[in-house]
């Protein structure tokens, strides 16, 4: 059974009127299709602690020419903290507009990404991103999916839980 979580309570503080859409994977599903739970990268657990992105604001969430919704976000990852293991079912982009982050990509190697790059965010594929520095790392993310469909799923168990 696949959770609908609000982006408050995945710890995200969106600026905008418009909701996105996130999803966590319950940890006790894994049949008819549902993700189970994932707590590694390439046999690791990812550093840094989770916690959500920080004063996020969606730049833009709008239908295109094609019908297809592109959602662009603008978010702080605060210096030594990471996103839970997740997926993104239609894959995306994320621009390092300053500080560093460290991608983690199931079936890839670690990368790292400076200060005006971007990485590209593969399609239903475990990942988790950190910063691993000592300042905090302002991104911007987009996204282009379907209408209605989640731009993320949380695929790690919460600390705690």
């Amino acid at each position: 059974m696949i959770l609908r979580l609000s982006a408050l309570a995945l710890g995200l503080n969106f600026a905008a009127a418009k909701p996105v859409t996130a999803q966590v994977a319950d940890p006790h599903a894994g049949h008819h299709g549902e993700r189970p739970s994932v707590t590694t990268v390439n046999g690791a657990v990812p550093l840094g602690i989770i916690r959500g992105l920080d004063e996020v604001t969606v730049v833009l969430d709008t239908l295109t020419s094609d019908g297809q919704r592109l959602v662009i976000t603008r978010g702080i990852r605060r210096a030594g903290t990471r996103v839970g293991i997740h997926v993104h079912q239609h894959g995306g982009h994320t621009c390092v507009l300053s500080g560093t982050i460290t991608d983690f990509v199931e079936g890839k190697p670690d990368s790292v990404w400076p200060t005006g790059t971007c990485y590209y965010m593969p399609a239903n594929t475990p990942m988790s991103a950190a910063n691993l520095g000592t300042e905090d790392a302002l991104l911007m993310d987009t996204f282009p999916l379907p209408p209605g469909a989640p731009v993320i799923t949380i695929v790690e168990p919460s600390p705690g839980r």
